[in-house]
């Protein structure tokens, strides 16, 4: 069954995929959309939120919330910058979609100079290689390669990787919240061994994202690249004037 707000957002989407809202237009104030939809200020909030998330609508101090702009449906976007810890895939869209993983490779390797450096580690300690392709409604969308340092995530299961989220694996097993993640997203094309992966034709534009993830006391703990279709995800930046 789907939640209240869910359905919720999903309708006030849809009015904005539809034109109802157009883009630049206020849209009614939370507690004339409780009123609207019957129910409390609380469950409105969450609906917002996620438009918020989605890119969808802004909010504007004192003045209220706007269309930003119409998004493709099946357009997903890459740092959307909405909570204050690192989610991770799985968290990040689990509300948008089904998201599930599969695994291609995980191995504990000696980490090579330039992941060490990444990882503030030495050159030959361990670290857990994995590739996994994530998949929108079991669509492939991009691969992903990670290599955690095994000194902090000792043990990773093979299960979890194909069923679960890594990143609230992380947290539980370390009892740290994720907090900062610096990446780095260039444009480039899928090579054959990657477009075979997610099966569509070598050549398509691709976002590639690069990054290191810390725990909230600073400790380094993956060393990241993620292949992203671009046709499936569009990138927000969010800047704030002074």
């Amino acid at each position: 069954m789907v939640a209240r707000y869910i359905e919720i957002k999903n309708s006030i989407k849809d009015d904005i995929l539809h034109k109802r809202y157009r883009v630049g237009e206020k849209i009614p104030s939370e507690r004339e959309l409780a009123l609207i939809y019957g129910v409390t200020r609380v469950t409105l909030q969450k609906s917002m939120h996620l438009l918020e998330q989605e890119g969808f609508i802004e909010r504007i101090h004192g003045k209220g919330m706007f269309v930003t702009r119409v998004i493709e449906d099946n357009v997903y976007m890459l740092n959307n910058g909405a909570s204050d810890t690192v989610l991770g895939f799985s968290r990040e869209f689990h509300l948008q979609a089904k998201i599930s993983s599969r695994l291609i490779s995980h191995k504990l390797l000696p980490a090579t100079p330039e992941i060490a450096q990444q990882l503030a580690v030495l050159p030959g300690q361990h670290v857990h290689f994995i590739r996994r392709v994530r998949l929108i409604d079991n669509t492939p969308v991009l691969v992903e390669d990670s290599w955690i340092n095994a000194a902090v995530i000792t043990e990773i299961p093979d299960t979890l990787l194909n069923e679960g989220s890594l990143y609230e694996y992380i947290e539980t097993y370390t009892g740290k919240k994720i907090k900062f993640y610096n990446s780095v997203i260039e444009g480039g094309l899928f090579s054959r061994e990657m477009a075979d992966l997610l099966g569509i034709a070598p050549g398509l534009p691709m976002l590639k994202v690069s990054g290191v993830t810390k725990l909230e006391d600073g400790t380094i703990f993956n060393y990241s690249f993620s292949y992203n279709r671009a046709d499936k995800f569009k990138i927000k930046n969010n800047w704030v004037g002074k």
